[in-house]
């Protein structure tokens, strides 16, 4: 979400109009959840998505027409993907769903320039690690929630009268954090919440560390690469992730803040170095701990850590053989194992 927020911001400070897309609302099965956001600029082109095909392409309609001059600055509209309609289309996926769009960037007004600065507001607490919400309030165009410009019920347009953002506790589940739309008589609160990106940490630089934090980076991991040799933790091997240097692995977490909201992953090159990493990383509440090698090795990894006084709770955290069972040879094969993995533990509740 950072990146998209920043490439939506760069354009705006550019003097760039965009319109942003938002699901709001969502019931039964459609292409995206509620939160998933895509800009829209003047020539049809987007940043994001939110789920493709004609509900796709009927939203990019709507962020074209909000961005033309003397147009309303924001719409709500429901697409229904159970009638008819939607099943000519192909778009049989048979839920509901609202989009609010709001028009951003236009100069000389002050709700766009309170709305850049929200997003602004928002990237940097999530840079900062902080959770947090963003309220956004509308007026409808015509009294008592009548549309303006269009009769029909899935489509009302509106104008923002406020943005505020603010910090939600660090204990915020994803649920709580689920976007949020409350229509009344005047118009609706829109209520957003934003995590920053799930940190991975992956212990050891080798072969297999490689695809797999090239892999994370792209479905929105965070990725932190720790080795204690240097060749290997270095930005030239990893060059979109961050890298330690670790003096030895007895002090792999020395220096980190490890949260619930954090992954584990431990790939070192030898046994030894793999268990000592595992005994502090079960200590940690990081929500993932996985460590790849055989069962074999697992086992015999367990035993040590039982004569050491380590529970069996503890042991039971560990995903080992890590990743799913998916027949994997090559190291990248391994990797869409390792992160599909980490998809599913990241996504459950």
């Amino acid at each position: 979400m950072i990146t998209f927020l920043s490439e939506v911001c760069s354009l705006l400070e550019a003097g760039e109009d965009i319109a942003i897309v938002t699901i709001a609302l969502q019931s039964g099965s459609t292409p995206r959840e509620s939160g998933a956001k895509m800009a829209v600029r003047a020539d049809g082109s987007i940043i994001g998505t939110v789920g493709g095909g004609l509900m796709e392409a009927n939203c990019i309609e709507l962020g074209r027409a909000l961005l033309k001059d003397g147009s309303p600055a924001a719409a709500v509209r429901t697409f229904d993907l159970t009638n008819e309609e939607a099943a000519k289309a192909a778009m049989v996926c048979g839920g509901r769903l609202t989009v609010v769009a709001e028009r951003f960037g236009r100069s000389g007004n002050s709700q766009d320039t309170q709305g850049l600065q929200a997003l602004r507001s928002v990237i940097l607490h999530l840079e900062k690690g902080s959770t947090c919400r963003l309220l956004t309030e509308y007026a409808w165009l015509a009294a008592a929630g009548q549309a303006a410009m269009d009769s029909s019920e899935e489509l009302k347009y509106m104008r923002p009268v406020g943005h505020a953002v603010s910090i939600s506790g660090g204990d915020a589940s994803l649920r709580d954090l689920e976007a949020g739309l409350d229509c009344h008589e005047a118009g609706c609160r829109f209520t957003e919440g934003f995590s920053p990106c799930a940190r991975l940490y992956i212990f050891g630089g080798g072969h297999v560390a490689l695809p797999t934090a090239r892999l994370a980076r792209t479905v929105g991991f965070a990725v932190t690469v720790l080795d204690d040799r240097a060749e290997f933790a270095c930005h030239e091997r990893f060059p979109d992730s961050d890298v330690r240097v670790l003096p030895d692995f007895e002090s792999a977490f020395a220096g980190l803040h490890v949260t619930p909201n954090d992954f584990l992953v431990i790939m070192t090159r030898g046994h030894m170095h793999d268990r000592t990493v595992l005994e502090q990383a079960l200590k940690t509440p990081a929500r993932y701990v996985g460590m790849i090698g055989s069962r074999r090795k697992r086992d015999a990894l367990y035993d040590v850590l039982r004569q050491r006084g380590v529970s069996e709770g503890a042991i039971a955290r560990c995903h080992c053989p890590i990743g799913l069972s998916i027949q994997a040879q090559t190291p990248e094969e391994i990797a869409v194992s390792i992160v599909a993995e980490l998809i599913q533990c990241r996504a459950a509740e």
